[in-house]
């Protein structure tokens, strides 16, 4: 009798201070290491949803580009009939590339059928000198002229040269001695920087979308 009654005062005792402090120990631990994976899997999805949105921005600054270049010197003078008096000024008729450089562009064509528009391409350099930089764009019909409003197309660009010309025959356009009718494809090069950095690596690491591209022009 006196040995099942020690028994029952043993069982309902409980637990002791010391194994309660043992189960939070451990409970603590597992906590912290649940939260800790569960911030790093944010952390990762915020820097994956920041990586695939410039991505698309520079996707869909480079199709624009291409779009454009592509319809470079069209309506050409050769596509209209000579009794017509057409001629290369005419505000129906694209001249086709007007000046290159390796930050900056302008041509004439019908790039939405609207008419003959200049497009002006140029890549601004903050007033420190380094980049990132900023992509430009800006058009004006050819019968209307003037100025074009530039509107900002692309950010955080990593280079200023990002264009580059390719003659009839592949080799690289010289300024020094090539004209620019003899320009037949354009290049485009983007390194695009990533404005959030990848936490996940440090917090002064900033991703870059990298694409390349070319369009051939009628010129």
């Amino acid at each position: 009798m006196r040995w099942n009654q020690k028994k029952r005062r043993q069982a309902d005792r409980g637990f002791s201070l010391l194994e309660l402090m043992v189960v939070l120990a451990i409970f603590t631990t597992i906590v912290a290491v649940v939260t800790d994976g569960i911030i790093q899997i944010q952390k990762k999805s915020a820097s994956d949803v920041n990586k695939v949105g410039a991505a698309q921005e520079s996707r869909q600054f480079m199709d624009q580009i291409l779009r454009d270049l592509r319809q470079c010197g069209f309506p050409s003078l050769g596509m209209f009939d000579p009794a017509t008096g057409a001629t290369s000024s005419s505000s129906y008729v694209a001249q086709g590339l007007i000046s290159f450089s390796s930050s900056a562009l302008q041509f004439e064509g019908d790039i939405d059928g609207s008419g003959v528009s200049e497009v002006y391409l140029q890549v601004v350099v903050p007033a420190s000198g380094n980049c990132p930089c900023t992509v430009q764009r800006g058009t004006v019909l050819k019968s209307v002229g003037g100025t074009p409003a530039y509107y900002t197309e692309l950010d955080n660009v990593m280079s200023q040269n990002i264009f580059a010309a390719y003659k009839y025959d592949g080799s690289a356009y010289n300024s020094s001695t090539d004209s620019l009718s003899s320009i037949k494809n354009i290049g485009i090069t983007l390194y695009v920087q990533n404005p959030q950095p990848d936490s996940t690596i440090s917090s002064t690491t900033y991703p870059t979308t990298t694409m390349v591209s070319e369009a051939r022009i009628n010129n």
